[in-house]
């Protein structure tokens, strides 16, 4: 259990398998302090022993093509190395000394900054990840001339179609930075760098005094509320010690607004409660879908379902224009070509809505995509066979590309009015999932500074992840090293649902119940072990992410009530069932995450699963300077409604069963097992 940065000494490592495959452990997995920069890496290569090298680890990612099927369950891809990012960090060490004196081009503001990042005797002393990524921002904000030679960082261009209705490319720059590696402070000093430079000099417009900070859901922009400066004292800039306290009131001048993407989609107008559909106002945009005819109007997999009536009653109604038909041999419309139309707010509306009236006319924004890996352009002509094996459900799908398309276009829109000076992009994977062509799977060309997860993890800033292997088979890859890889096999044809099917999820659960049994026993021996020590009260938490939903309702009502499908044995996990008034085992419906997502929970069970899943591992809310519990807006009127106790909804919660849990915005440090019953592509 070797010790972490935060003090706590193996506090929560994973307990799973080790032994066979001694090509995978390293003797000694923390090589460097958190606060230094690398001085060594473990060189790790496919089929070859580890190797401690001296030096620091050069910014590099390892690319396999979409579709290609590994040559062995330990083929990682071919390794590239990020040439622009070793560029700037040689350029960086080359500065830094000089910034830290006044020199090589920095303003007095910002050597202020810098020298009081690194001073002896802070309190609360930032990571070398932290630094370096600010510093890298501030490098190319500031540097003179001669530094910047060779450092070409290529512009996020809009499409053709796009520059014809005048938009244009705003300049981006992404930093690579491992979860857990403190990106929230880097937002916290590189939005007081802006501010404070902008108030010292009006007419300097490298620098904003307007941050706005995007995010993708609820849970983050409540937590990034700690970035306002009229916070004072309480706000991160005094917390975490990041800004004198004689230039606070400097920075309070600045505005940081914190908004989810959701608010850049464009609001459908309505006047005197009747759509815009009807009432001609603002903007009018059009779209064309394919749509299927079925029994009942509904959404399934991804596709639009309309039955014959509502179908007829939205074309007679002007809501709808077939553009084209489809029919069977025997003459019934199977699905048709329509165009809608409807009528939103203007771009100006939508920005003065998202920036409010506080900012003003103001332009020249720097702007921070909180996971920013949601935010590029895609190409939605091109086809991405990949799609099922990146999100299990086509409509999981669907809503990932959703929220790419309308993230970018809402700061499409900005920058056309406004302004964009800087875009800044924070994310542990800024990496192009698909639909972008050649550049899928390889990294944004805009990342500037790279500090990764094997960084962190030799760095002692993260969990040390431990992966299965050994089992019962003897092989020299085990078949737990990859379950669903291991399961496929042995299914029938008819168990895995034809080519291009949905596997049965009975026939998942009568392969995986041995090592999901296997890792709940050793789950049950770490909670056991916990339960008797004195500094963890908090129970560890177990894991589950199934391909789609079918799988993990059968998996749910297997753990968590013992309910058994035909010839499947019961998973002997009482740690994990509900019982006796307490929710031990939750499965969480990641539409009902995608709503609470943006605020707009459809019911008061949502919103309770919501402040459940976003108070696992926490025994108590935390108190004010009286004593007394803060808990969220509307939670004691919530738990009055449904007749729930007053205490964190998911204190009790040990195991998380879901489709798509490995996403951000969601901590919590007491996950200490996981289960993948889906393809992985990483």
């Amino acid at each position: 259990n070797p010790s972490r940065s935060d003090g706590k000494a193996g506090r929560h490592l994973p307990r799973l398998w080790s032994g066979a495959l001694n090509i995978h452990e390293v003797p000694e997995p923390i090589l460097n302090s958190p606060f230094e920069e690398p001085k060594e890496h473990w060189w790790i290569t496919e089929l070859e022993p580890p190797e401690r090298r001296a030096g620091r680890r050069p910014a590099m990612y390892y690319y396999r093509k979409p579709g290609r099927e590994s040559s062995s369950e330990l083929d990682v891809g071919t390794a590239i190395g990020l040439k622009l990012v070793n560029r700037i960090r040689v350029k960086l060490a080359e500065w830094r000394p000089l910034a830290l004196r006044g020199e090589g081009g920095v303003t007095r503001t910002s050597m202020e900054l810098l020298r009081y990042w690194r001073r002896e005797g802070r309190r609360h002393r930032l990571f070398f990840a932290q630094l370096e990524a600010a510093e890298t921002i501030i490098f190319l904000a500031e540097a003179r001339r001669d530094f910047l030679q060779g450092i070409d960082i290529p512009l996020d261009e809009p499409s053709d179609e796009a520059k014809e209705h005048g938009f244009r490319a705003f300049r981006r720059q992404a930093c690579k930075m491992a979860t857990g590696s403190g990106k929230t402070t880097v937002m916290g000093m590189l939005a007081a760098w802006s501010i404070l430079n902008k108030v010292a000099d009006r007419g300097d417009n490298r620098f904003s005094d307007v941050v706005l900070v995007v995010c993708p859901n609820v849970t983050i922009r409540n937590r990034l509320e700690e970035l306002k400066p009229q916070g004072g004292a309480a706000s991160l800039y005094r917390t975490r010690d990041l800004v004198p306290g004689h230039l606070m009131p400097q920075l309070a001048q600045g505005r940081v607004l914190v908004v989810n993407w959701h608010v850049f989609e464009p609001k459908t107008i309505a006047v005197a409660g009747q759509s815009a559909k009807v009432v001609r106002a603002g903007r009018q945009v059009y779209s064309r879908e394919t749509v299927h005819i079925g029994a009942h109007t509904t959404t399934a997999r991804g596709k639009r379902y309309l039955s014959l009536a509502d179908l007829e009653r939205q074309v007679a109604t002007g809501l709808l224009s077939i553009v084209d038909e489809r029919r069977d041999r025997q003459g019934n419309l199977k699905s048709v070509s329509v165009e809608s139309s409807r009528y939103v707010e203007s771009d100006a509306k939508l920005i003065e809505r998202v920036l409010g009236r506080e900012v003003g006319g103001k332009g020249n924004l720097l702007v921070m995509n909180d996971e920013a890996h949601h935010a590029y352009r895609l190409r939605r002509s091109e086809a991405d066979e990949d799609e099922p094996e990146l999100f299990g459900e086509a409509d999981e799908g669907e809503a990932f590309y959703q929220e790419a398309t309308v993230w970018v276009e809402g700061l499409d829109r900005i920058h056309r009015q406004r302004g964009i000076n800087l875009c800044l992009d924070l994310s542990a994977t800024p990496y192009y999932l698909g639909r972008v062509g050649q550049q899928a799977n390889r990294p944004f060309p805009w990342v500037v500074s790279d500090f990764g997860l094997i960084d962190a993890i030799e760095s002692g800033l993260v969990k040390i992840p431990q992966l299965a292997v050994r089992d019962g088979s003897g092989s020299p890859i085990p078949g737990y090293f990859n379950i669903w890889r291991w399961i496929l096999p042995k299914m029938t044809p008819a168990e895995r649902g034809g080519k291009r099917g949905q596997v049965k999820p009975e026939a998942v659960l009568k392969y995986a119940h041995a090592p999901l049994a296997m890792l709940g026993g050793l789950w049950e021996e770490l909670r056991v072990e916990w339960a008797g020590r004195e500094d963890e009260s908090r129970p560890p938490v177990f894991i589950i992410v199934c391909k789609n939903t079918a799988l993990a309702k059968v998996i749910h009502l297997w753990l968590a009530e013992g309910r058994n499908p035909v010839g499947i044995p019961s998973a002997h996990l009482d740690g994990l069932r509900n019982a006796d008034g307490k929710t031990h085992c939750i499965r969480v419906d990641t539409k009902v995450v995608r709503e609470s997502d943006s605020g707009q929970a459809k019911s008061d069970q949502d919103r309770w699963m919501r402040l459940t899943l976003d108070t696992v591992g926490k025994r108590d809310w935390p108190c004010d300077g009286q004593g007394r519990a803060i808990r969220p807006e509307g939670f004691e009127a919530l738990a009055a409604k449904l007749e729930r106790p007053l205490h964190p909804p998911g204190r009790d919660v040990r195991c998380i069963v879901s489709v798509g849990m490995l996403t951000e915005g969601w901590d919590c440090n007491t996950v200490t097992h996981i289960v993948g019953l889906r393809p992985f592509m990483s």
